[in-house]
């Protein structure tokens, strides 16, 4: 359900009514699902809600409180229970409100690292899925004072690698990955964070991994962009379809890209998604995904929430889940 007071609801009732045959099981609150249905008027069956969500009493929409952050951790944990005793062939996260959540007690950074822990993930990576987009983060919830302490050459080493499986399970045989830079042009006002990502680059090359970098952003993202619709890599309908080598004219510089912190690549990939982008998590050896977008309180209840991001999240989640968990 994510939090009651964002546009989880909302979404995930436009997502539904758009997916009638989906086989689903719904964690939340009943009686907020009925509510928002009444608004919305869309005819989800609601006998699927599995009301975990506790006594949730009065709310305000549009802002982080306790007893809303407490909901969606129930969902959360509820739901990353069953993917963990393989009830459920996927899991699609709603958003949440960190600050909601910190409220309630939770002491993850977010979702991710809390299904990391919980799943035994040693390894694991934030994707941010777009049908020409693909890229894994370094950090995800980190501070921009923060991201520099964490470039490793080991953490670059280990999102390329996870990336590249992926690619690979997906159907890209040679997988050309691209690794971005930290800092501008890729060197100017370094303290050292180009020489660790190159160090990460030259492991991952040696174990046979086509990586190119460190790159400076800015120009990977005006190159891919500069791309556009030649890009057929990759098809709308979910998962690469493989690039016949060598290159040609319709084949992307880059299969998927390696970013070192959120907005980095966040924003693009916002741009270029287009209402169709998915968070998915790698290396968790179950399938979850979530929108590509947060609780949106200045919009909630309102009814004016797109669910695109939200309706995508829900199809890959359905196809890899048919397939089962090995791309992830």
């Amino acid at each position: 359900m994510g939090d009651p007071a964002g546009i989880g609801p909302e979404v995930i009732l436009k997502s539904l009514s758009r997916t009638p045959r989906l086989r689903c099981r719904l964690f939340g609150s009943r009686s907020v699902f009925a509510r928002e249905q009444k608004r919305l008027g869309t005819k989800v069956d609601l006998s699927c809600v599995e009301d975990v969500a506790g006594r949730l009493g009065v709310f305000k929409m549009g802002r982080a409180q306790r007893n809303c952050g407490a909901a969606a951790l129930a969902c959360l944990e509820a739901g990353v229970r069953e993917l963990r005793d393989k009830r459920l062939s996927a899991l699609v996260t709603a958003p949440v409100s960190k600050e909601a959540l910190r409220q309630a007690g939770f002491r993850w950074p977010g979702q991710t690292e809390f299904l990391a822990e919980r799943l035994g993930a040693r390894r694991h990576a934030m994707l941010a899925w777009t049908p020409k987009f693909k890229v894994v983060f370094v950090t995800i919830h980190e501070p921009l004072a923060r991201v520099s302490r964490h470039i490793t050459a080991a953490a670059v080493a280990e999102k390329v690698e996870l990336l590249c499986r992926f690619l690979k399970d997906s159907g890209v045989k040679r997988p050309r990955i691209g690794v971005m830079a930290f800092n501008p042009h890729a060197a100017e006002f370094s303290l050292g964070e180009e020489e660790r990502i190159a160090a990460g680059i030259a492991r991952v090359r040696k174990a046979g991994i086509n990586t190119t970098g460190p790159i400076p952003a800015d120009a990977a993202i005006a190159n891919l962009m500069r791309e556009g619709s030649r890009v057929r890599g990759f098809e709308g309908s979910g998962c690469p379809t493989g690039t016949p080598e060598p290159r040609n004219p319709g084949t992307p510089s880059f299969h998927g890209f390696v970013a070192m912190y959120h907005d980095q690549a966040m924003i693009p990939a916002k741009l270029l998604g287009r209402d169709q982008g998915v968070n998915l998590t790698l290396g968790l050896g179950r399938v979850r995904t979530s929108p590509l977008h947060g609780v949106a309180f200045d919009i909630a209840g309102q009814g004016r929430a797109s669910a695109g991001s939200m309706t995508a999240a829900i199809r890959l989640a359905g196809r890899l889940g048919r397939i089962g968990s090995r791309q992830v």
